[in-house]
């Protein structure tokens, strides 16, 4: 009998996957990829005994593709728009729209800094973080193809603020060995900086004199600090018409000539250059580690765990959990241009991506068999813009103080990278969550005004617009959790609600604050019991871990 129902249990799923929707203007190439795909995992999870999640809910896969593609929350009209339409296409159309917003760009491009250059806070790494985030934003509105993107990256000569790409030389200090270890980690996905000073123990494939004619691509390679009135305002980086890499080994130094070790290519013309001829190796359609370390570093970003865990270790000791799906995703993305956004279309059109991160009953599934979604927590800029979203100081500081705006970014992400010591985490999905991170939500000082400003900020202006306590708490569940409250949420809140206004001899005062420049607060403000009660509750919201989680 448990024989059977396992049967129809799986062929229900098979049935469930087979039935893709996607817009029809995306045409069948991408439906028969996501089909494959999907019919690859499953196959994975017959073998392993594996029973998937039921599907995502509409509020959990609109909260989670929001903040994957964005970095933020939906605001709360699209919310209402997405929960109430019954177009089955809903979800792919939402996908392709976001893909074409400048959000998409805006935090694609801060996602690929942190990869590139990590989290900084000196001056220096200010300089270069901004300069960089600048030109990959300019790349991925654009859609400008990978290939074509890491080349220029990699070849790029000129001041920081001139060509934002070369804020990349600027982090690694132009140093070779450094060059060499970060091209080798971020496009190709392997450790090749653990051969520099002796042949790999944990990759017998690298022996010291790869690594060394890997940097040597780079040797010549040079920046130099550019001055206005004594204050460094950007870096050049430039190419000596001298420099070469010299290997130790027992003693004795020598000189070692560039070479790629990282795939058998017989090209007949590579440019003289350098650095444009590592480009040309690296990004070549014949090298496969290229286009298979993005697309796994992409399906690690959105499920939490890579097809070959971690991102870096590619390594014949390590294969990849489903080899199928890694092969066609690679093999998609190098036949269709090295896209990006397509690459993005069909992750998140897989069932894998849509599943509930709750397990099927009395079963629990690892990260590796992508039978669940896994709980991840949010990026602290992914937290910092989903607290101005859901409280609305967001719109607030848009309209009133833009300038404060990108201030108080700055200056909460330079907080948030301190506190949860990330300025040079290289993986934006091994961000881990700490106690720390609640204590800075509860206590910083600016969080707590964009809470408590009830004055003002869309969060609590229906209050004063004659909303009912119901319509108020539905848009509070709508802002900070993308749904509507249950029974009992409901039920629970309202009646404190209700007890607190009738107890509540009277509000509490509200200090005004001069240097806080969005014209909200004048002079001192009385908070009404009322309002006092929905500000505890979305301090409740705030700090919970359904907010405070990717799920």
């Amino acid at each position: 009998m448990r024989f059977r129902a396992c049967v129809l249990t799986m062929s229900l799923i098979i049935a469930w996957a087979c039935a893709l929707s996607l817009p029809q203007n995306r045409g069948d190439d991408i439906s028969s990829v996501v089909r494959e795909i999907n019919s690859a995992i499953y196959r994975y999870w017959q073998e392993k005994g594996v029973k998937p999640a039921p599907p995502a809910t509409d509020s959990e896969f609109l909260r989670r593709v929001y903040l994957d593609l964005t970095g933020n929350l939906p605001p709360e009209e699209v919310t209402r728009q997405f929960l109430a339409d019954k177009d089955h296409d809903k979800r792919m159309k939402l996908v392709e729209q976001l893909l074409n917003s400048p959000e998409y760009a805006q935090w694609w491009a801060k996602v690929w800094r942190i990869w590139l250059i990590g989290r900084e806070s000196q001056r220096a790494g200010n300089i270069a973080s901004k300069a960089m985030e600048g030109w990959l934003q300019d790349k991925l509105s654009q859609n400008v193809p990978y290939n074509q993107w890491v080349s220029d990256l990699l070849t790029a000569s000129g001041r920081t603020d001139e060509n934002g790409a070369t804020a990349f030389f600027v982090k690694y200090e132009a140093r070779p060995e450094e060059l060499a270890g970060a091209v080798s980690r971020i496009f190709l996905g392997t450790q090749i900086q653990c051969a520099q000073c002796h042949d790999a123990f944990n990759d017998p494939r690298w022996k010291q004199q790869d690594f060394w004619s890997t940097a040597a691509y780079f040797a010549r390679v040079r920046i130099r600090p550019v001055r206005e009135q004594n204050r460094i305002v950007a870096f050049e980086v430039f190419d000596a018409p001298r420099g070469e890499a010299v290997m130790e080994r027992k003693g004795q130094k020598q000189v070692v000539s560039p070479n790629f070790v990282f795939a058998s290519l017989d090209l007949p013309e590579v440019p003289s250059d350098r650095r444009a001829a590592f480009a040309t190796f690296l990004t070549h359609p014949q090298n496969r580690l290229f286009a298979q370390a993005v697309v796994n570093r992409y399906w690690a970003y959105f499920f939490g765990y890579g097809l070959v865990h971690p991102v870096d270790a590619f390594q014949p000791e390590n294969p990849p959990a489903i080899p199928e799906v890694l092969e066609k995703l690679a093999d998609d993305f190098v036949q269709n241009g090295y896209d990006l956004k397509r690459l993005i279309h069909i992750i998140v059109s897989t069932r894998a991506y849509q599943l509930s991160c709750q397990s099927p009953k009395g079963t629990i599934n690892s990260p590796e068999t992508f039978a669940q979604a896994q709980l991840r927590p949010l990026m602290p800029e992914q937290l910092f813009n989903a607290i101005l979203r859901a409280t609305g100081a967001e719109e607030v500081l848009k309209e009133r103080a833009p300038r404060l705006l990108e201030q108080l970014r700055s200056s909460i992400e330079r907080r948030f990278v301190f506190v949860f010591n990330t300025d040079e985490e290289p993986d934006v999905t091994a961000f881990e969550q700490t106690i720390q991170q609640s204590l800075l939500l509860m206590n910083n000082e600016q969080i707590q005004r964009a809470v408590s400003l009830a004055g003002g900020l869309p969060l609590f202006r229906n209050l004063a617009n004659g909303v009912s306590d119901e319509e108020h708490l539905n848009s509070l569940f709508l802002r900070f959790y993308c749904r509507y409250p249950t029974e009992d949420e409901k039920k629970t809140m309202l009646e404190h609600v209700q007890n607190f206004s009738s107890t509540a001899q009277q509000g509490y005062v509200l200090k005004g604050r001069r240097d806080f420049r969005l014209g909200i607060i004048q002079g001192n403000l009385q908070l009404p019991p009322r309002a006092q009660a929905f500000e505890d509750i979305a301090w409740a919201l705030l700090n919970s871990g359904e907010f405070l989680f990717n799920h």
